[in-house]
């Protein structure tokens, strides 16, 4: 196994997207998707098209949602 291919396979410690940290289900959502799970759920569940085709939230958008999650006590 190549340290590059290794490399591909660890889920950062913070979402790409929110920032938050990656726990949990994150580990399947940011392999599948490249996002934690509650970018996952927000964004990406139901829209998987959308998102493939390269579609992210705007920063109000993600504002929003990190008020959200903070509320959630992540």
């Amino acid at each position: 196994m190549t340290d590059d291919y290794k490399k591909d396979l660890r889920v950062p410690t913070f979402c790409p997207l929110c920032d938050f940290t990656m726990k949990g289900k994150s580990t399947t959502t940011f392999y599948s998707h490249g996002v934690c799970i509650h970018c996952f759920i927000q964004f990406v569940d139901g829209r998987e098209e959308r998102w493939k085709a390269g579609w992210r939230p705007s920063e109000e958008q993600l504002t929003a949602h990190r008020n959200v999650v903070l509320k959630m006590g992540t």
